[in-house]
């Protein structure tokens, strides 16, 4: 990391969180991010008896689909429910497992966040779940978080400042990098591991 940008981008936080009125509350300081996972599972640690040569575990044969989990939350630690893209276009087969307010996105190219997809989540997701007045959104430096004027005008329009990390530096400063989605896919390729121990010869779908 670089430490000038770093201590950039504190100062600029703080005059954003003090300016006109007074501090931010918590409850309006937001940060956002989206992490991908595949569709199969990631062999873990298998107990063998000591000077095992020959050790096998199930696995999925397939690279698997890739779908992306986004989340998002205040700084009071209440989060927004979450939100996925798949790829594809028809999106019934999977919103009947989602949990109650969630979202999901289809895209017909890739399941990865994309300008579009990100605007339409600030309009259909975040937008009419933020408080009234001023929020900060804090973002990675993803070209698709801020390469784009319509975002960058519609954020403006609804009260939105949006901040993003300095390049290079999320692994560091970026929160739900280091806990929250740490741990979530930790428990995903758990769960996959144990429903192909469960299911042999099927494929996660």
């Amino acid at each position: 990391m670089n430490k000038l940008e770093v201590d950039a981008y504190f100062e600029l936080l703080e005059s954003i969180l003090t300016v006109d009125d007074g501090v931010l509350k918590s409850s309006c300081i937001f940060n956002m991010n989206e992490t991908g996972h595949q569709l199969n599972n990631r062999p873990g640690h298998v107990l063998a008896e000591k000077g095992s040569k020959a050790v096998s575990t199930v696995t999925s044969t397939e690279k698997g689909e890739t779908i992306t989990v986004i989340a998002c939350c205040n700084a009071e630690g209440t989060f927004l429910p979450p939100a996925c893209i798949m790829k594809g276009k028809n999106k019934k087969p999977f919103e009947d497992g989602m949990p109650p307010g969630s979202k999901l996105f289809m895209s017909p190219k890739s399941a990865y966040i994309t300008s579009d997809l990100f605007i339409e989540w600030l309009k259909t997701h975040f937008v009419p779940r933020k408080p009234a007045g001023r929020v900060l959104l804090l973002l990675d430096g993803h070209s698709t978080h801020c390469n784009s004027v319509e975002m960058l005008e519609y954020a403006k329009d609804n009260d939105i400042t949006l901040l993003s990390m300095p390049s290079h530096t999320s692994h560091y400063l970026q929160a739900l990098d280091r806990t929250v989605f740490k741990s979530l896919k930790t428990h995903f390729y758990e769960q996959c591991r144990l429903w192909l121990k469960q299911n042999p010869g099927r494929h996660i779908t």
